[in-house]
């Protein structure tokens, strides 16, 4: 009976640690401030309305086997945390996408995907949606052959609100706004 029970016990063990994936500490649909506190204000970021805060892998992670190559971000929209990427930091040479590290841990944490014999010369991407997550691996290339690989962690609801919001800023909807507010500030 004892055997039994070791034997189920480890096989247990051995399955959890298989599949096991990254505590990113903060989830889609947190507020900013959860990380203000314990980071201060986030750095200035390109598209107004946003915030992201930047770190790498092995610091969020570590014993996953994301090397010190692998950069996570975490996307805010009007301070809702609506992304996390896991990004491929990679030179000319490609080094870290190489390695095969962010296919790799995808592969364990969100399942198996064609990437052909020969996984290092694999470019497309693979959208893994259950219930209500939605991601999305993506290994393309880049400028000057430098591999764009990505990990994209969202939910549809915050997917949704991050593409409106990128969408609206290039059609200039939200410098708009930003400039009516303004305008309106002016006139009082």
């Amino acid at each position: 009976m004892f055997l039994r029970l070791k034997i189920i016990l480890i096989s247990f063990l051995i399955s959890t640690a298989a599949h096991a994936k990254c505590d990113v500490k903060y989830s889609i649909g947190d507020n900013l401030s959860k990380m203000e506190k314990e980071f201060g204000p986030p750095p200035p970021y390109r598209y107004p309305g946003m915030s992201m805060y930047p770190f790498f892998a092995k610091d969020i992670c570590p014993g996953e086997g994301l090397d010190e190559g692998i950069m996570i971000e975490y996307r805010f929209v009007n301070d809702i945390l609506v992304a996390i990427n896991f990004i491929a930091l990679n030179d000319e040479n490609n080094n870290i996408s190489k390695k095969l590290t962010l296919m790799k841990y995808t592969k364990k944490v969100y399942g198996d995907f064609d990437t052909t014999q020969n996984p290092n010369s694999f470019t497309g991407f693979h959208i893994f949606e259950k219930s209500n997550d939605f991601v999305v691996y993506q290994r393309f290339l880049g400028e000057k052959n430098v591999i764009d690989e990505e990990l994209y962690l969202s939910t549809k609801k915050h997917d949704q609100i991050l593409a409106e919001h990128v969408n609206n800023f290039e059609l200039g909807k939200i410098e708009e706004e930003l400039d009516k507010s303004q305008w309106k500030i002016l006139n009082l």
